[in-house]
């Protein structure tokens, strides 16, 4: 694994690519190769899959939220706007988990203004990822790329099998850094705020 300062998305490739074990290196993302293509389609794909799989304390954020100027048509009293770069809403400050939804890149609420929320931020700054991060976000994408170079399903099925051991490992780590209470969000890797909803369990 490179070390904390010279985290980069090609690297990161090139551990997922060691992980297949083909031999396969890549030196860029835009030169002419297969494994580069594959990297660069499917990069950002697990990238986003790795964050939203776990509160990762780099990825976290706090802010408040102002009330939309329209209404839900039902249901809910208001509508409070996501942050443009939220992949998940971890927790909304004071109200319980059944008072609130996500809908459509909105938290719906009968909460009143500013509502204060924490959530998991798109993060694509190599340099600012925390090195478990980097080790599971390597085999996610492993397991994403690994039949195409492979052709071996099963392969695939176990560097995923491997990514979940990682995100296993990152809770058991982050309950020594005060934090009591993590949720895994593994069922809805694929997800994301871009397509017009978040879930939290």
């Amino acid at each position: 694994m490179p070390s904390f300062a010279e985290y980069s998305e090609v690297a990161i490739c090139n551990m997922a690519l060691a992980d297949i074990g083909r031999g396969l290196q890549i030196t860029a993302l835009d030169e002419a190769s297969q494994a580069a293509r594959v990297c660069k389609l499917r990069y950002p794909y697990a990238r986003d899959a790795a964050l939203r799989s776990y509160d990762w304390n780099f990825a976290s954020r706090r802010t408040e939220l102002p009330r939309n100027a329209v209404a839900p048509a039902f249901e809910y009293a208001n509508a409070y706007d996501l942050p443009p770069d939220c992949l998940l809403v971890r927790s909304v400050f004071g109200v319980y988990r059944d008072q609130w939804v996500v809908e459509r890149r909105q938290i719906l609420a009968d909460a009143g203004e500013p509502l204060l929320i924490t959530y998991t931020a798109l993060v694509t700054d190599p340099a600012v990822f925390d090195p478990l991060f980097v080790d599971a976000l390597a085999a996610r994408l492993a397991s994403n790329i690994a039949v195409q170079l492979s052709e071996s399903p099963s392969r695939a099925q176990s560097l995923l099998q491997v990514f979940h051991a990682k995100i296993a490992e990152a809770r058991t780590r982050d309950s020594q850094e005060g934090h009591a209470e993590r949720q895994s969000h593994s069922s809805w890797l694929d997800a994301r705020c871009d397509q017009g909803f978040v879930v939290v369990p």
